[in-house]
């Protein structure tokens, strides 16, 4: 089980408190119910480096994103002026609207990040808008809400260490076994080459060259020489 909202809901259906120790998140066992305990995330605050590398890459993508919306904003702009000319082209100026709105809210989302409703307390709407005009009509039992933006996420802030180390081991494990793979098919390349390399010095030698052919004809072939005046007797 991780730390998370199982984890407390657990605890508050067991009403028992949970216990935090340095390592471990631990409910206490009740009854028949074992004791439960969770390991406690080891985190670290990123360094500035390390922040600037999130924060420029995600300017990155906002640029981009920037660029794409401004293109298909003025194909929605020749939509509409076509549909004042011609009255014509609804469905088409619905769908790109659409489109637009789509990546419109993808940028607000890469802006920030997290968006949340918060209740200030202490202040009333009449603490907001009140006026000595016209102050009666504002209800002074209403709470008041202010909508929060935070650019970067409290997640993006920390690294957990423990899978950060397990994402490391991974990934040195997945490199020593590329490495072993390109070695044996390296291996398995040089004895296949050495096999047909005997392979073609154990096959029937090469036919010789005309020339040498013809010499060796001449040499193996006994030559008889007459003498003079010798007469060759009738066959």
């Amino acid at each position: 089980m991780a730390l998370d909202a199982k984890f407390f809901r657990k605890a508050k259906r067991s009403n028992r408190a949970v216990e935090i120790t340095d390592t471990e998140a631990v409910i206490p066992a009740v009854k028949d119910a074992a004791e439960i305990r969770v390991p406690l995330p080891n985190r670290r605050p990123l360094t500035f480096e390390e922040r600037k590398v999130n924060l420029d890459a995600r300017n990155i993508q906002i640029a981009a994103l920037e660029e794409e919306i401004e293109v298909e904003r003025k194909k929605l702009m020749a939509l509409t002026k076509t549909y004042k000319e011609t009255r014509t082209g609804i469905p088409e100026i619905v769908a790109q609207n659409q489109k637009v709105k789509e990546m419109m809210e993808r940028r607000s989302a890469l802006v920030h990040p997290e968006v949340w409703v918060e209740v200030i307390k202490g202040l009333t709407l009449k603490d907001v808008f009140e006026s000595k005009r016209d102050g009666r009509k504002v209800d002074n039992n209403s709470g008041v809400y202010q909508v929060k933006r935070r650019v970067e996420p409290i997640t993006s802030l920390y690294v957990d260490i423990g899978v950060a180390a397990a994402a490391a081991v991974v990934k040195a494990e997945e490199e020593e076994a590329e490495e072993i793979d390109a070695k044996l098919a390296a291996d398995a390349k040089a004895k296949a080459a050495k096999t047909a390399a005997a392979i073609a010095a154990t096959a029937a030698p090469a036919a010789k060259p005309a020339a040498e052919a013809a010499q060796g004809a001449i040499i193996g072939k006994r030559v008889i020489k007459m003498k003079k005046g010798s007469a060759v007797a009738p066959a």
